[in-house]
């Protein structure tokens, strides 16, 4: 991992000019709403651009708001919320490794402004385990999740949702690295939580009972996993 400046601000790729910025802004907000325009404006027509699916002209309008973050103090959260919508730009179009820049800068700044054991820090790092688990990274994944639950836990309790579904992806990091003597409880608590606050037919339950049997089945629990599987399937047979 690079050495990053929490004061810096990434820029994925070189901006067009400003002029067509501009014009773009005019389309999409209208002309008299675009006198004055301020980061919050940027933002907001980024967000509207980024929810049509037009990647290049959300990311050409967070490139301008970074810009006018580049001048705000280091610890102020309008430059890790640029940072972070700039590292979902990079996901959308699989440039994972300027989204990783692009994450970990956002995680400094939220650090530096919030603390090391604000809720909202762990929010972003188990964003940040999962953008790593989905490519596989288990070993980059596994530490954000680790902190992240440790984080929530002792300040949401142990049986709230939130709690227990970073568990249970802590517990699928931990599974595919081998680690089932650290996956095997995670396992357990989330499914005792998560069985009790989502839907009877919410798929991620069966994911979570699909991996622990898998987990079961690894370590000679076939009889054990049996059941579980067999739960699974009547969630994902439920229309």
């Amino acid at each position: 991992m690079p050495d990053l400046d929490p004061g810096a601000i990434a820029r994925p790729r070189r901006p067009r000019p400003r002029i067509l910025v501009l014009v773009l802004l005019v389309v999409l907000l209208g002309p008299a709403a675009c006198a004055g325009l301020q980061w919050e404006d940027y933002m907001e027509a980024a967000y509207h651009a980024r929810q049509d699916g037009r990647y290049r002209e959300a990311e050409e309008l967070l490139l301008v708001a970074a810009d006018y973050a580049a001048a705000f103090p280091a610890n102020d959260l309008r430059r890790a919320m640029t940072l972070n919508d700039l590292a979902e730009i990079c996901v959308a179009e699989e440039r994972n490794a300027e989204a990783e820049v692009l994450y970990q800068q956002a995680a400094e700044v939220i650090e530096t402004a919030l603390g090391p054991d604000h809720l909202d820090l762990a929010t972003h790092l188990a964003t940040v385990g999962a953008f790593y688990a989905e490519q596989g990274i288990y070993t980059e994944a596994e530490p954000r999740y680790e902190r992240a639950v440790a984080i929530m836990e002792p300040a949401l309790g142990w049986a709230h949702p939130e709690v227990a579904a970073n568990r249970a992806a802590l517990a699928s990091v931990y599974y595919r690295q081998g680690l089932h003597a650290e996956a095997e409880p995670l396992y357990e608590s989330a499914l005792a939580v998560l069985e009790l606050a989502l839907e009877p037919d919410n798929v991620r339950l069966a994911e979570i009972l699909e991996e622990y049997a898998g987990l079961l089945r690894t370590t000679n629990r076939g009889v054990e996993a049996g059941p579980l599987e067999a739960r699974a399937r009547r969630i994902r047979a439920t229309p």
